[in-house]
């Protein structure tokens, strides 16, 4: 089944971005394959996170994980994302995204490479701009 762009945009903001904006990790990691393979490197540094090299999961349950153990620290950050741009083509493109800052003004931009199985997120490698 190749994702729409409507689908992927769904996937990608309404329910993992959104869900992690929210604290809401359980949505966040329903839009990931089981088998995922994902690759993020920090973006907005806060609390001790750093931009710095990438962390690496492989599973929902690893990135659920991972969510879950800093959702206080999302939360106390104050930041939310959004996809800004996205190319796709079949399953698999990519996307430019914005992390805003908790002043509401402040904008950093990542670039995103996505895949999709089986209409989820199977391949997640996001790095800052």
């Amino acid at each position: 089944m190749t994702v729409t762009r409507e689908q992927a945009l769904e996937l990608l903001q309404t329910r993992y971005y959104d869900g992690i904006d929210r604290g809401d990790m359980t949505l966040a990691v329903s839009a990931l394959h089981p088998d995922v393979e994902w690759s993020h490197a920090q973006v907005w540094a806060h609390h001790e996170f750093e931009r710095a090299e990438a962390s690496a999961y492989h599973g929902r349950d690893e990135i659920e994980a991972f969510l879950l153990a800093r959702r206080r620290q999302l939360a106390d950050s104050g930041i939310t994302h959004a996809v800004v741009d996205l190319v796709l083509e079949g399953d698999r493109g990519a996307f430019r995204g914005e992390v805003t800052g908790p002043d509401r003004t402040t904008k950093l931009p990542f670039l995103v490479w996505v895949e999709f199985t089986d209409g989820l997120i199977s391949r997640y490698d996001l790095r800052p701009l």
